[in-house]
């Protein structure tokens, strides 16, 4: 029997949370103020863009770059 890998994206959670806490509030559902949604998505919004960025810098560190041998 073959074991299967649950893998679980905790960014999409969250951003599915964020369109319940959006989407309830506007059917009144919830009574938070705008502010606080605002604010869970610019967190999100800062979240992955540092993630990004520490991406793209380990990619530029660890990149072996062109051909640095020179002529043979």
């Amino acid at each position: 029997m073959k074991n299967k890998e649950i893998s679980i994206d905790v960014f999409s959670i969250l951003t599915s949370a964020g369109w319940f806490l959006t989407l309830a509030n506007i059917a009144g559902i919830t009574q938070l103020p705008w502010a606080n949604i605002l604010n869970y998505w610019l967190v999100l919004f800062g979240i992955g863009l540092i993630m990004g960025i520490v991406t793209a810098t380990i990619g530029l560190w660890t990149s072996k770059g062109g051909d640095k041998g020179g002529e043979k």
